[in-house]
């Protein structure tokens, strides 16, 4: 169920989210045409969403809010896609680095993190069922 307020949740953590990245480029010394730019392109595209949330199911179901059932199984099954990719392409760039010579740490950890959020989420939702 959706309310006034939950369409909002993706415009204010994507305008929180912005912010963070603006200040971030200015921290690493970036000009303050960069920090802006950035700050712009994340920003304008949590706002865009949010325009054009109630008139497009796409812009609806990137936003977190499927419009009806169908779109709701559509984006189940492409997130469920979307993280076996994820979950390949870590192992892959894991096994490419760590014959390469470099340090596939980072990506050991990435894949950690999304393993452990796996398990978590079965454990939470099987639970609840």
């Amino acid at each position: 169920m959706t309310t006034p307020l939950t369409r909002w949740v993706v415009p204010v953590f994507g305008v929180g989210l912005a912010v963070l990245i603006g200040a971030a480029e200015l921290a690493r010394h970036a000009s303050p045409i960069e920090a802006l730019a950035a700050f712009v392109i994340v920003a304008g595209y949590a706002i865009t969403l949010r325009v054009f949330q109630s008139r497009s199911d796409v812009a609806s179901l990137l936003s977190g809010m499927p419009g009806d059932e169908r779109w709701a199984s559509i984006n189940s099954r492409a997130l469920a896609v979307a993280a076996q990719v994820v979950a390949v392409a870590l192992v892959v760039a894991f096994v490419v680095v760590q014959f390469g010579g470099g340090d596939a740490t980072p990506y050991a950890l990435i894949a950690a993190v999304f393993g452990l959020a796996y398990l978590g989420a079965l454990a939470w939702i099987r639970s609840r069922s």
